[in-house]
């Protein structure tokens, strides 16, 4: 009972553990982005009619409202230095106010605040690991901010024919700092709406709308409801869910889940053998006594039934210690944090309980021990009493 209540216990916390990672990959990968997104079909980017026309079928003013805003955003790639060092290749992720109503970018920034221009100057913030490569100090603790420069080709200007002439370049303050997880921070460059549609000729267009959704609403749910009607859009679009962007990631890290769900079964096995095998001990010992009672009377179906829920017994009252168990393990370490995560972003090991994982083990406990066991023993029986 003890080894099945510990097996059970163990794959209960393993099982949260992994879903507590997914859930911090997740909320990582996914602080710049919202829920939903309206990305183009064809081409890389997208009229100022598709977000005027999202808002119409579905904003706070249509007939049945699922979203809050349509947010505008321009990601495209920039070169970007600082003083005499050497240019950077970094990804410059533009957006306006509207976007913090469906994405967290305010809690990853050092200041926690977004400041779009200074001083009538545009604003940046850079990613920590961009800071670095740029050269440039740490920001917002001196009285100036760095000045930095940004260049990016100029559209329909071919770079072998017109070189230095291809690019536009634009400056810009680096006025805070963000981190969220080291790829995103070595790449990205956060920047407002205006300065990126100037810097890259975007005059009306944009690369993709981020949907703020209602509180209370699954993504899913309102992505299957967005994709009964986007054939009405004017211009050809797709609807992109967070977890459909991050999709790699996620499968993956529930592909490790359930790969280790099946070890730690088979591990479960090795341990209904243990019961087995202590079942066989008593029945050979109690040999003698089931011949006397087999000969007064007692059918030996009613023997291997005894024998059969002693086993079953054993395995459910195991599997529910151990469920409890995992389940005290798990809390406690969402409550006190208790395994500590040093000069991590994330102070403690993330955990996150999920009631299917518990059901799935059990079954698991109850099924592989109560079969097994009534199996072996109905065959011992039977072998004993001939």
């Amino acid at each position: 009972m003890f080894v099945i209540a510990a097996v059970t216990a163990a794959m209960i916390a393993i099982l949260s553990a992994f879903n507590g990672i997914e859930s911090v990959v997740t909320e990582l990968f996914g602080t710049l982005d919202a829920p939903i997104a309206l990305v183009p079909v064809t081409g890389t980017v997208l009229s100022d009619e598709v977000g005027d026309w999202a808002m119409e079928q579905w904003g706070p003013e249509s007939e049945s409202p699922i979203i809050l805003a349509a947010a505008p955003v321009i990601e495209e790639e920039s070169v970007a230095a600082f003083g005499t060092g050497a240019p950077l290749v970094v990804t410059l992720l533009a957006f306006d106010s509207l976007l913090l109503q469906g994405a967290p970018i305010e809690r990853a920034l050092r200041s926690k605040k977004w400041l779009p221009e200074l001083h009538g100057i545009p604003c940046v913030t850079l990613g920590i690991g961009v800071r670095n490569m740029l050269g440039i100090g740490r920001i917002n603790e001196g009285p100036e901010h760095a000045l930095i420069r940004f260049k990016a080709p100029i559209r329909g200007k071919k770079l072998s024919k017109h070189r230095e002439r291809a690019f536009q370049s634009r400056e810009a303050l680096g006025c805070d700092a963000f981190s969220i997880n080291a790829d995103l921070d070595s790449r990205y460059v956060l920047a407002p709406l205006a300065f990126a549609q100037d810097l890259f000729g975007l005059d009306h267009s944009v690369s993709r709308f981020e949907l703020a959704i209602l509180p209370g609403m699954s993504e899913d749910e309102i992505a299957q409801r967005m994709r009964q009607s986007i054939a009405l859009a004017p211009q050809p679009i797709r609807i992109r869910t967070r977890s459909e962007k991050n999709q790699l990631i996620t499968q993956t890290n529930r592909a490790e889940k359930w790969a280790t769900f099946v070890i730690l079964s088979f591990i479960l096995i090795v341990a209904a053998f243990n019961v087995m095998a202590s079942l066989t001990m008593l029945l050979l010992d109690k040999r003698e006594d089931m011949a006397v009672l087999h000969a007064m009377g007692l059918s030996g179906w009613r023997l291997e039934q005894v024998f059969s829920l002693q086993g079953l017994l054993i395995n459910t009252v195991g599997g529910t210690i151990g469920a409890l168990a995992g389940i005290i393990l798990v809390w406690g370490q969402q409550t006190f944090g208790w395994v500590q995560l040093q000069g991590s972003v994330i102070p403690a090991y993330p955990v996150q309980l999920e009631w299917t994982d518990v059901i799935n083990t059990l079954a698991i406990v109850i099924v592989i021990g109560g079969v097994g066991s009534g199996w072996m023993v109905r065959r011992l029986v039977r072998r004993l009493l001939n």
